[in-house]
């Protein structure tokens, strides 16, 4: 089981910081819902937002994120856009197929729904915070913090298992370290500079 949440591995610029971004904070967000009918049958959308803007769009029925604003791309070249789009088909692939093993390794039983909410919020003088939070049929039981996963309070006992299996990936744990503190941060600051005249009129 490569239990494999992210695999976003394309280049950035390093700088993210610019003097054109609105004044925030600005909430960056990826909302995703997840229904496991059984093992054969699933279905995964994705919404993206930038504060109240949505600014993307993706649906099971499709191989492709769908941009919802002219500057949905951010600053991003078309290079990077086109390498960002494979790194979501194959995180979706990965994620469908995690979730089908680590349910008959727990033997948790069918319908599963799942929410994931992750993201990071910008603040003035280009720091951000992260997060990323995973519900189980809408109660929150696993979060990403600082360096690995960690149980809500009130999550199944099976969730533990889930937690070791994926602390023991430290490969993963770092990706998602990267995603959260640089790549997040650098692609909504990306939105914000491209998409400033439709931001400063909300």
């Amino acid at each position: 089981m490569s239990a494999l949440p992210f695999l976003l591995l394309w280049a950035l610029p390093q700088a993210w910081g610019t003097s054109g971004v609105p004044q925030g904070p600005f909430l960056f967000r990826c909302a995703q819902t997840s229904s496991f009918a059984s093992s054969r049958q699933s279905r995964t959308d994705v919404s993206v937002w930038l504060g109240e803007l949505q600014t993307h769009s993706w649906s099971n029925d499709s191989d492709f994120v769908r941009p919802l604003k002219p500057w949905s791309r951010g600053t991003f070249s078309d290079q990077q856009w086109e390498m960002l789009m494979h790194t979501f088909r194959v995180y979706r692939s990965s994620f469908t197929r995690d979730i089908t093993e680590f349910a008959k390794m727990l033997q948790v039983a069918y319908p599963i729904e799942l929410q994931l909410s992750a993201g990071c919020e910008i603040h003035p003088g280009n720091t951000s915070e992260n997060f990323l939070h995973v519900a189980y049929e809408g109660r929150e039981v696993v979060s990403f913090q600082e360096t690995s996963w960690k149980a809500a309070p009130e999550a199944p006992d099976w969730i533990n298992v889930a937690i070791t299996v994926l602390n023991q990936d430290q490969e993963t744990r770092e990706t998602v370290q990267w995603l959260l503190n640089d790549t997040c941060p650098q692609f909504a600051s990306g939105l914000l500079e491209a998409g400033k005249s439709e931001l400063e009129k909300q």
